[in-house]
């Protein structure tokens, strides 16, 4: 019988937090659960879970961080909402810290390089209830009721398989960060809907997993710049990345 579900880990000098994740997922024989290593040839988040969708068979891939804990019923919750909202391309979990308290920030409105300007720069340090940075970090959503977004964190996302196929999988040009952007961006545009589902609750004890990594705040940058090239052109992107410098 095939699994409901391929849980897909990407491994990467997160050993200290593996255990804990498996444990609170290894339960359910509806389930397969696929561990890429990292440490062995760091491919990238995205080329990771590339490979380990390449061996999946379930029906929906949930593509979850090591350094995460997964509370009772939260795939449970994720799967019966893709299972009654047919539109519904990708579901996605709230995030607790390690006190189980949610982050303040949990997914974003789509990325355009007005948004990028906004939301990256000193104007958002300076001048944080401007309208246009408010709608791209969701400010004003209470999460506690599902909510239809552009933009679900790469932490822990499930989606079904034949949308994942379909848009082709994550874009391994990204090596680190905003891949679940230009995912999502994909995953809409094909005409699937995109939701939180606050009833499903992840643990996420964030930046553990290849925590310390000094070109982090590179990868960020290079990642941002290829996100808005790809999407909106080479000068729009370049000038984006002109005025943000040093932020």
């Amino acid at each position: 019988m095939k699994p409901l579900v391929s849980i897909i880990i990407v491994k990467y000098q997160s050993e200290k937090y593996l255990a804990d994740c498996f444990a609170s997922i290894w339960k359910n024989p509806k389930w397969e659960i696929i561990i890429i290593d990292n440490d062995q040839e760091n491919i990238g988040y995205g080329a990771g879970c590339n490979r380990g969708a390449g061996k999946a068979k379930g029906k929906y891939l949930f593509f979850l961080n090591p350094d995460t804990v997964v509370q009772s019923g939260a795939i449970e919750e994720l799967i019966w909402f893709l299972e009654n909202n047919e539109d519904v391309g990708i579901s996605a979990p709230l995030l607790l810290d390690k006190d189980k308290k949610q982050y303040s920030f949990q997914g974003t409105d789509e990325l355009t390089p007005l948004t990028a300007i906004f939301a990256f720069s000193f104007i958002n340090k300076f001048w944080p209830n401007n309208p246009i940075s408010k709608k791209y970090w969701l400010v004003d959503w209470d999460k506690k009721s599902p909510r239809e977004i552009a933009v679900v964190p790469g932490t822990a996302l499930m989606i079904r398989r034949v949308v994942f196929r379909k848009v082709g999988g994550f874009d391994e040009n990204f090596f680190l960060y905003f891949e679940e952007s230009d995912l999502c961006k994909r995953v809409r545009k094909a005409g699937w809907k995109i939701f939180f589902q606050p009833k499903a609750k992840v643990i996420h004890f964030w930046g553990k997993s290849g925590e310390g990594k000094k070109e982090n705040k590179k990868i960020f940058r290079e990642s941002r710049f290829y996100f808005l090239k790809k999407h909106y052109g080479f000068l729009p992107s370049l000038l984006v990345e002109i005025f943000l410098r040093g932020f």
